[in-house]
């Protein structure tokens, strides 16, 4: 039933250009960032979920 709705409506094909334009030019620039990106940012970037938000310190005395 939505189907013949939408159907009928004129100028609706230009909303499914517009979303994979919008999808490409994100992607497209996503790719750009990520290939303009340095490779010590990147692997930064990658190991700040496993270090648990802790800063490195050598004062111990803080350890319990």
């Amino acid at each position: 039933m939505e189907e013949k709705i939408i159907c009928s409506m004129d100028g609706v094909a230009i909303y499914g250009i517009i979303s994979i334009c919008i999808f490409v030019a994100f992607f497209s620039g996503m790719l750009l960032w990520a290939f303009t990106k340095k490779a010590g940012y990147l692997n930064q970037m990658a190991s700040l979920p496993l270090d648990g938000g802790e800063t490195p310190s050598n004062d111990q005395s803080n350890a319990e």
